[in-house]
């Protein structure tokens, strides 16, 4: 009787040890961190944010036409299209997560080399 309640005893003491070691991260912010997050979220949230502002600001300061900034929405709305596509399964790989911000880091550059030159017809000849 008394190997057996030894044996319930250590059992239960190597269960209890083993899954406070596989529980949740807290950082140092108080922030959770999962054991296998890799990509960064907000990051893209971040840029995405970014590349909307960009746009709306050039269509208020006039430097965007019209035509420009539909363009550039378009364009955006295919990277959001793209991201709701990748994050079906729970969460972006990280190769998703580079090839979204490679996607919102172009785009940001295209918005600001509209912004800076005005009058060269960007968007003509490009398909959207």
């Amino acid at each position: 009787m008394k190997n057996i309640l030894l044996a319930i005893g250590i059992l239960a003491l190597g269960f209890t040890t083993a899954s406070a070691q596989y529980g949740p991260r807290y950082d140092s912010r108080g922030g959770y961190q999962g054991e296998y997050r890799r990509e960064r979220p907000s990051e893209i949230n971040h840029l995405q944010r970014e590349a909307r502002q960009q746009i709306a600001t050039g269509i208020q300061r006039g430097r965007l036409s019209s035509r420009e900034a539909n363009a550039l929405m378009s364009q955006y709305e295919r990277i959001e299209a793209k991201e709701r596509k990748f994050s079906r399964h729970g969460r972006l790989s990280p190769r998703e997560t580079r090839m979204l911000r490679d996607d919102l880091h172009r785009l940001m550059a295209d918005t600001r080399r509209l912004s800076d030159r005005r009058g060269d017809n960007w968007a003509r000849g490009r398909r959207y």
